[in-house]
């Protein structure tokens, strides 16, 4: 229904453009003390089919040339006319005063103002893309021309418009205090966007730097490229970067932004990952990126109208390829999805409204675009946080990948081999530098009952809940092992007594007897636990698991002692030697002295 609205009301503005009505213009009325007037009153215009009418014609002309139509009307124009606009603007008060008459849209080719001056005659100064701003009456982000009007007085002022296409002719006229109050406001406003995305650009730089990850790399110049973007469309560039250059100027409103939609569409499949799931949509997003950054160059070679119609089609296109590749990736419950949605889904609105603007559907509006070109600076840190995501995401999978030689696949803890090895470096620990430490072998003594009983799916679950518990009782540091199929070896390092081993093994103990949730009927776990201080034993380390599993082996299913002990080695006096002067039979006493 919006959409509908809007075709409606630019059908309409096209249809009052036809209307013509003789008769000079009304005058523009000014206050000085208002706020800048954003023109909303009707306008006389005429497009000059040829484009090389003079102003001597247009004004003798005049009265039958112009018509009147809305200030929002489209005006469907070519390189080869040229659109008039007749102003009449009065000063109502009793002293002259200087104003500013501008017109906010950067990209228009060349606008001609034309007002009588001192001696009577007409006095023409041009502004826009193909003219330097160097040139300009007043150096700016869009073309701006300084006016007097003397006291309760009225003055013409006559606008020529070049273009290379149709547009829409929004104008403000303030007084030069206005002015100057809105202008700053203005690069304040560009300063906070494009600043920040230089600091967001420069932080990426930091992180490539330390991580040495591409895609930040990456990120950070694609965080300059649209700050160059926004700096661009906006006039901030051909203001302050390429005053001298009118070439560049005009190109770069079409080149940059490809650009931009292109790297823009290279990161969202990058994110999306479609390249399984969806094979042809994945190859559609990553030609269509790549096309769009390949036919920058055209804009030098073949003639505008068919280098527009590129751009046009480029800006239409990606956006629908956006909202495609976002759905599809929520679609797969990617978790970057909502993210993506969020941060692609308002720069896919401002495209398809630039869109309809410069095909005349709807009216522009400069504080609309300032609005626009906020969005669009806002998406950039969002999908920097959705990359983000898939770079976390990514590397959790890496590292399991990295883990799964040395992981069980099923309880993701250390396999048999890697914890025989771990056993062997704690006890050498042990044996030389007399750190303390406990080797534990829990056994889980109704696995095989559940296996029967439930199944061998409740089985696997309860010995993830079972691996769940263990952790509970450890530290990170501490290394634990599957070394059978429902044992488990743990080496808990620090422990130097029975007793602060016991207190961790009866919460172990303990909380296998709560019931697990969700399965029904109520399922428990018992264990079994058989332990060996490294203080009071130093064991053979390949066959300390052997000597624990035998004592386990010991216990009964119903064993009111479900922890157990390796106890320590036995120790005899040493006999006295041969020599020594008490002989087997024989007693005496020190002499005293």
């Amino acid at each position: 229904m919006p959409c509908l609205v809007a075709l409606w009301g630019g059908g309409l503005a096209l249809a009052d453009a036809s209307q013509p009505a003789a008769g000079p213009p009304l005058a523009i009325r000014l206050d000085a003390g208002a706020a800048p007037l954003e023109l909303t009153a009707p306008i006389s215009v005429w497009i000059d089919p040829r484009g090389d009418a003079s102003i001597d014609r247009v004004t003798r002309s005049a009265p039958g040339l112009f018509s009147v139509v809305p200030s929002s009307a489209f005006h469907n124009i070519d390189a080869s006319m040229a659109l008039w606009v007749h102003l009449r603007l009065e000063n109502p008060s009793a002293t002259g005063q200087d104003w500013i008459v501008t017109v906010p849209v950067p990209y228009i080719d060349r606008i001609s103002a034309y007002q009588k001056g001192g001696s009577g005659a007409w006095v023409r100064r041009s502004a826009g893309d193909l003219v330097a701003v160097a040139d300009w009456p007043r150096m700016g982000l869009y073309p701006e021309f300084p006016v007097r009007i003397d006291a309760r007085s009225t003055r013409d002022l006559y606008l020529q418009i070049h273009n290379y296409r149709g547009l829409d002719l929004p104008i403000r006229i303030a007084d030069a205090v206005a002015h100057g109050q809105r202008r700053d406001l203005e690069y304040v406003a560009l300063g906070l966007i494009i600043g920040s995305l230089l600091m967001l650009s420069a932080w990426c730089g930091v992180q490539f730097v330390e991580h040495r990850n591409k895609t930040e790399g990456w990120y950070a110049l694609y965080s300059l490229l649209m700050a160059a973007v926004i700096a661009t469309v906006t006039g901030l560039c051909a203001q302050f970067l390429w005053p001298q250059s009118p070439k560049w100027s005009d190109s770069a409103y079409a080149v940059l932004p490809l650009l931009g939609v292109g790297t823009t569409l290279l990161f969202v499949r990058h994110v999306c990952a479609l390249s399984l799931a969806h094979p042809r949509f994945d190859k559609l997003l990553a030609i269509s990126g790549w096309a769009a950054i390949a036919i920058t160059p055209s804009y030098w070679v073949l003639d505008r109208t068919v280098t527009y119609l590129g751009y046009a089609s480029v800006i239409v296109a990606a956006p629908l390829l956006g909202l495609v590749a976002t759905a599809l990736a929520w679609r797969r419950n990617n978790s970057a999805a909502p993210w993506l949605a969020l941060s692609y889904a308002p720069q896919a609105l401002v495209l398809f409204a630039l869109s309809l603007q410069s095909l005349g559907v709807i009216p522009g509006n400069w504080l609309g675009h300032f609005v626009l070109t906020a969005v669009v600076a806002l998406t950039v840190p969002l999908l920097l946080h959705t990359l983000s995501l898939r770079l976390r995401e990514r590397k959790n999978v890496e590292t399991r990948v990295d883990h799964l030689p040395s992981q069980d696949a099923l309880t993701g803890l250390l396999t048999e081999e890697l914890f025989a090895k771990q056993l062997q470096d704690v006890v050498l620990r042990a044996s030389e530098h007399k750190e303390p430490a406990a080797v534990v072998l829990v056994d889980v003594v109704n696995y095989e009952r559940i296996k029967l009983v439930y199944g061998d799916a409740t089985a696997e679950q309860c010995l993830l809940r079972a691996v769940i518990k263990l952790h509970r009782v450890l530290r990170d540091v501490d290394p634990a092992g599957r070394v059978g199929n429902a044992r488990f070896g743990l080496i808990i390092e620090g422990i130097t007594s029975r007793q602060a081993l016991s207190e961790r093994m009866v919460k172990l103990i303990a909380s296998g007897l709560i019931p697990l949730p969700g399965l029904t009927p109520e399922v428990t776990l018992q264990f079994h636990v058989a332990a060996v201080l490294l203080s009071e034993k130093i064991p053979d380390p390949t066959k300390v698991i052997f000597e624990l599993s035998g004592l386990l082996a010991t216990m009964s299913s119903r064993t009111r002692r479900p922890i157990r002990f390796l106890e320590p080695e036995s120790t005899t006096p040493t006999p006295l030697s041969s020599d020594s002067a008490f002989g087997p039979g024989r007693t005496g006493a020190f002499p005293i002295v």
